[in-house]
């Protein structure tokens, strides 16, 4: 499980430990959700970076790809961990 899975695992769990720990395959949900944060972070820093000004330094270049990937988990987290629940809409009524 990546650092993304393990993100989400741990948010999840906060949020309602007891549902957390009846979920079924979580360690593979987990680790199948972290692949996908994965993947779309890399989908995205490359829109969020842009093309390098002329004459960047290295400096300047690790800056501004530190910056897109920081912007590309705020949003592949909002897409892929926060737009999901840990309850699940039928339990709600139940709650």
């Amino acid at each position: 499980m990546n650092a993304y899975g393990e993100l989400a695992r741990d948010l999840w769990r906060a949020a309602d430990e007891r549902r957390f720990l009846a979920m079924e395959g979580r360690d593979e949900f987990f680790a199948e959700l972290g692949t996908r944060v994965e993947i779309r972070v890399s989908e995205l820093v490359p829109v969020f970076a842009g093309d390098a000004p002329a004459n960047e330094t290295s400096r300047f270049r690790e800056r501004r790809l530190r910056s897109a990937k920081k912007q590309a988990e705020e949003v592949a987290y909002q897409e892929l961990i926060f737009s999901q629940s840990v309850v699940p809409a039928a339990e709600y009524a139940d709650a």
